[in-house]
């Protein structure tokens, strides 16, 4: 008897032995509560860059909301269910952003790029969710005499250095109602008709329903970014030099977080 999908279920390549565990199904009888895992900790660093500039690298129907002010962030994962107890790390790169769909307009903060460092993730976010999602190595974070740092790389080839330092306990930024969650864009090609897409949609996953912020702390913040050759990063050196190309006009300062909780993301769904 020939294969056949069943619906409700998660399937990705290989299809061949059934549904495939992931962050959105896992086997019976492994439970993940999503009120304490995972443990989370994140840095991050905002800056002003020019509207214009970052429009121009949107597909149709998004747009910036407010200021034109991007977020890099970093987070270290773990106790994760879905990994037996594993974690892992990554990096966005976001803006608040509003996407103008059929039933009105969604506000949310557009992810243009979310590296990680382990295939699983990529693998299920992007042909789950729609996640922009690219590999990348992130070492463990730098604490020394309160500057927190890393830097992001591909293959031994460094991009991105990120440090925060002068942190001062805070009140964690209240959520504003008008914010339905991460948008992106999802963009699979049509094998063997280059430049036509399989699929071609926005896609919206709501705030995590578990998470909770244990402390927050914010104060000043530097993000770097290189300007690779093909030589240096052939496969991304495109997305690198974008980002390095958008200007800092001003910058916003940096923070620090403690969390545990979130969510599958099994809310995501598509908007047209």
């Amino acid at each position: 008897m020939a294969f056949k999908p069943e619906r409700g279920k998660y399937y990705r390549m290989p299809v061949f032995f059934g549904p495939l565990p992931g962050p959105r199904w896992w086997p019976e009888g492994i439970v993940s509560d999503f009120e304490k895992t995972p443990k989370r900790r994140v840095f991050g660093v905002r800056y002003l860059t020019d509207k214009a500039a970052l429009e121009a690298c949107l597909p149709e129907g998004f747009s910036v909301w407010g200021e034109p002010v991007i977020t890099v962030e970093i987070t270290y994962m773990t106790e994760l269910a879905w990994l037996a107890g594993r974690g892992y790390n990554m990096g966005d790169v976001k803006f608040p952003a509003v996407f103008q769909s059929k039933d009105g307009p969604v506000h949310g903060t557009m992810v243009l790029v979310r590296w990680e460092d382990l295939a699983d993730p990529i693998l299920s976010g992007r042909e789950e969710l729609g996640h922009n999602k690219l590999y990348c190595e992130i070492p463990p974070l730098r604490g020394y005499e309160g500057r927190y740092s890393t830097t992001l790389g591909w293959l031994g080839t460094p991009f991105l250095d990120i440090a925060v330092w002068d942190l001062e306990p805070a009140e964690a930024p209240a959520a504003n109602p008008e914010h339905k969650g991460l948008l992106s864009y999802k963009y699979m090609p049509k094998t063997g008709d280059w430049g036509e897409a399989d699929a071609a949609y926005a896609t919206l996953t709501p705030p995590a329903w578990g998470g909770r912020t244990i402390n927050f702390s914010k104060g000043k913040g530097s993000v770097k970014w290189a300007r690779p050759t093909f030589e240096e990063l052939p496969t991304q050196y495109t997305v690198v030099n974008g980002f390095a190309e958008l200007p800092m006009l001003e910058m916003r300062g940096g923070y620090l977080l403690d969390m545990e909780g979130g969510a599958s993301g099994s809310d995501t769904h598509r908007i047209d």
